[in-house]
């Protein structure tokens, strides 16, 4: 086996090593923020409170949801990415986020690289209609 083999499999058996301990901290310890770029009350606004309090109830610590519109979720987003990157902020968004790159000069955030995807927990089909005239 050669010195690089060697250290790589050192390093390896470190890191197992040491994995319990990371996965053992106490998370989450306190509310977590929820942070909502749609108005209270609409369709995926009830559809978070239903979900998240769920999983509150399962991991045993309440969600707070913090209702902020605007500028088409995009006030909302750069509140989120303003928090402490601690884990316990989340961003609910709806697809409708995806066009804010296009309709905006500037975003006080970046989509791409100031959030990671957590889970998908509903799809909201739209609908467009017109008159036949």
């Amino acid at each position: 086996m050669s010195l690089r083999s060697a250290c790589g499999a050192m390093a390896c058996a470190v890191l197992i090593a040491l994995a319990p301990a990371a996965l053992a901290q106490d998370w989450p310890n306190r509310s977590i923020v929820a942070v909502s770029t749609v108005s209270a009350g609409n369709a995926s606004d009830t559809i978070a409170r239903v979900v998240l309090d769920q999983v509150g109830r399962q991991i045993g610590q309440s969600f707070v949801i913090e209702n902020r519109t605007g500028a088409g979720g995009t006030i909302g987003s750069a509140s989120a990415a303003k928090a402490d990157p601690d884990g316990y902020t989340l961003l609910l968004l709806t697809a409708s986020q995806g066009s804010a790159v296009a309709l905006y000069k500037t975003l006080p955030y970046d989509p791409v690289n100031d959030f990671i995807p957590v889970a998908m927990f509903g799809v909201q089909p739209s609908v467009l209609v017109a008159a036949p005239s």
